[in-house]
């Protein structure tokens, strides 16, 4: 494999200002620790920072950034709410972020996406391998806080991520030029599964999350032509097309979406309330191995 190859890449300033790479290595990350222009996020894991994390690193709890909305998990919390998060983690318009996880990268993406939803751009990055990876290679660790200034965070929406469930409706029943994506397991695309709907989005393409990292010990990516090829397999290689992604409470499918960004698609929208919500609503959906 060469060197042009490896994924990810290390990313250059220019990229971390233009957003076209979305996941920084290990190596990377341990050699630019020292970065002050670097805010290193870890989202989850709460039980174990104060016994761990990356030096440097924030904590941020997952579900401070998610909330049940009529019914339905997985909507992103009110826009007043992560501001304030947001400000108190010191991160303005132009932070560069560096997240990362025990999760295989869905609680961080999750994280960058909500910025991304409110206008953030300085580049965010999620941390491949996340911590599980960083432990695993005894890569430094702190018991120690770090404290940060409270800067503030202006929000600029941006709604060309994301999809509200009409809109997916409306476009799943008609034909259109771009596609819908279901990162969840095979029993729930097929829906060989206790709880309702049982099944998928009519039109959804399936793309298990999962298959995209290297093991359940090893959570790197898979080597990027690997993906390419996996995303070819069930037809999904212009990126000029228009793609949805979503699983069951847009937390799977939020690594999706990053991943889909870090290929180069650049009309990637996210579910967020993915069949959480479809189930609320009681909108149709197909049971079986096809699409439709």
């Amino acid at each position: 494999m060469s060197i042009a190859q490896t994924f990810p890449k290390t990313p250059t300033s220019s990229e971390f200002e233009n957003m076209d790479n979305f996941f920084v290595s290990q190596d990377w990350l341990e050699s630019n620790l020292q970065d002050p222009s670097i805010r290193i996020i870890q989202v989850g894991g709460e039980k174990y920072f104060n016994s761990f994390h990356i030096p440097g690193a924030l904590l941020l709890s997952y579900n401070n950034i998610v909330e049940k909305k009529d019914g339905a998990a997985g909507a992103r919390a009110d826009e007043d709410k992560l501001i304030e998060i947001f400000s108190q983690l010191g991160i303005g318009p132009q932070t560069k972020v560096i997240a990362y996880d025990l999760s295989g990268g869905t609680d961080s993406a999750r994280f960058i996406w909500s910025l991304a939803t409110l206008g953030h751009k300085g580049g965010g990055m999620v941390l491949d391998g996340g911590l599980n990876c960083w432990y695993e290679e005894k890569r430094p660790m702190v018991e120690s806080v770090t404290t940060v200034n409270r800067v503030e965070f202006i929000s600029q929406p941006d709604n060309s991520w994301e999809i509200s469930a009409d809109e997916v409706d409306e476009l799943s029943q008609k034909n259109w030029d771009g596609v819908i994506i279901d990162v969840r397991t095979d029993k729930e695309y097929i829906g060989n599964t206790m709880t309702t709907p049982r099944g998928h989005i009519k039109g959804a393409l399936h793309f298990e999350w999962s298959q995209t990292l290297r093991g359940p010990r090893n959570m790197r990516l898979q080597d990027q032509d690997q993906l390419r090829a996996m995303l070819k397999k069930i037809g999904v290689e212009n990126t000029e097309q228009d793609i949805i992604v979503y699983c069951e409470s847009g937390h799977r499918a939020s690594q999706s979406w990053l991943l889909l960004r870090s290929l180069g698609f650049k009309k990637v929208r996210l579910f967020a309330g993915s069949i959480s919500q479809w189930r609320t609503l009681g909108l149709p959906v197909v049971h079986g191995i096809k699409p439709s």
